[in-house]
């Protein structure tokens, strides 16, 4: 009983020495494999990058890349990517043009339907960057719009940037009205790129958005607007500026200096000078700077008397902004008694005093 106890436990032993051994070959095997894939990537590296410049410029040899692409695809796609935001125009078009012809494109179409998204991220920030060559997009087909609801975050924002890109007005007010319920993160990352599309998406888009009941959608969309910094054809504001939702309030005010305004949207913003809230009354101060609205200047002379200093700042520096006559009073309430208010209008007095003498 005793020998055959002591055959199993030698068997097994064995076999789990084999099995050691076998793991450590393989990762031997791997780090052997990788070094040499690190060595040919030196060795390839400049010279891709150096035939891909000669073909951006018109002169390349494509059989050389070509050649080189059957060395090593990865490689060449790395070379192709390390062009992203560097290249435009007709450059851009003659690498997707070459991507193509080398069926790199079908490639990451295919690694873009993988299961396992460490596989599927680096296929769709591929295809993002060549998608907006349109021969590129007719391959990936309804990959893209697929990609909007994938599970991992970082291939929705390679195909939400893709379409952003280079999808047509229906696509992209698709892209935005899905932007609205993400993350802060991925708003901010996708502000840039439908900047472009402003104008476009004011027309229908985002005017559905703000008369949306949602209110946590009218905020989304009030801060993107906002942060594009743009002239945008939205009317009718004031009724997002006297919003019950005080961050609606506030995001409204801000976008007010940036669109068209009547005497209606003019008088709320006024009345928002002498809002309870702080944050709201700062707002409308700011918003009345910018604008350089000197009827406003009795308004912002009473929210300098407030006992909150953000507020009082605010009015300060709105009135800095509308000389002479802001400059006027800003000197009258220097003399101010009270320390706050005589301090706010000093200092932006000669903040703004300092400005012209720059310029």
């Amino acid at each position: 009983m005793m020998s055959l106890e002591l055959t199993v436990v030698a068997a097994l032993l064995g076999g789990f020495a084999v099995w050691n051994c076998g793991m450590f070959a393989i990762i031997v095997l791997r780090a052997l494999k990788r070094r040499s894939e690190i060595r040919l990537s030196a060795e390839l590296q400049p010279q891709i990058r150096e035939e891909l410049v000669a073909c951006l410029s018109g002169s390349g040899d494509r059989a050389k890349l070509k050649e080189l692409c059957h060395r090593s695809r990865r490689d060449v796609a790395d070379a192709m990517m390390s062009f992203n935001g560097t290249v435009a125009g007709g450059a851009l078009d003659r690498l997707c043009e070459i991507a193509i012809e080398l069926a790199l494109v079908q490639d990451w179409c295919v690694e873009a339907r993988a299961k396992d998204p460490i596989h599927r991220r680096p296929a769709f920030a591929r295809l993002a960057f060549v998608c907006a060559y349109e021969p590129c997009r007719r391959l990936a087909g309804d990959l893209l719009m697929g990609a909007l609801n994938d599970a991992d975050p970082e291939v929705r924002f390679c195909a939400w940037r893709s379409l952003a890109q280079a999808g047509s007005i229906t696509e992209i007010e698709r892209l935005f009205g899905a932007a609205l319920s993400q993350p802060l993160l991925i708003r901010i990352l996708l502000t840039e790129e439908l900047r472009r599309c402003a104008v476009q998406l004011c027309e229908r888009a985002v005017i559905l958005e703000l008369q949306s009941r949602d209110n946590q959608r009218v905020l989304a969309c009030l801060e993107m607007l906002v942060a594009w910094e743009r002239a945008v054809p939205v009317p009718d504001v004031r009724f997002l500026i006297e919003s019950g939702d005080r961050r609606i309030r506030i995001q409204a005010l801000r976008l007010s200096p940036l669109v068209p305004l009547e005497s209606a949207d003019l008088n709320s913003i006024i009345r928002m000078l002498m809002n309870e809230d702080a944050e709201t009354a700062a707002a409308a101060a700011a918003a009345v700077g910018r604008l350089r609205y000197a009827e406003a200047l009795p308004e912002l002379a009473r929210c300098m008397r407030s006992k909150v200093p953000a507020v009082a700042r605010a009015a300060a520096e709105a009135m800095a902004h509308m000389p002479p006559k802001g400059w006027a009073t800003l000197e009258e309430l220097s003399a101010s008694p009270d320390p706050l208010t005589a301090g706010a209008a000093e200092e932006a007095l000669e903040r703004a005093q300092r400005r012209a003498r720059v310029i």
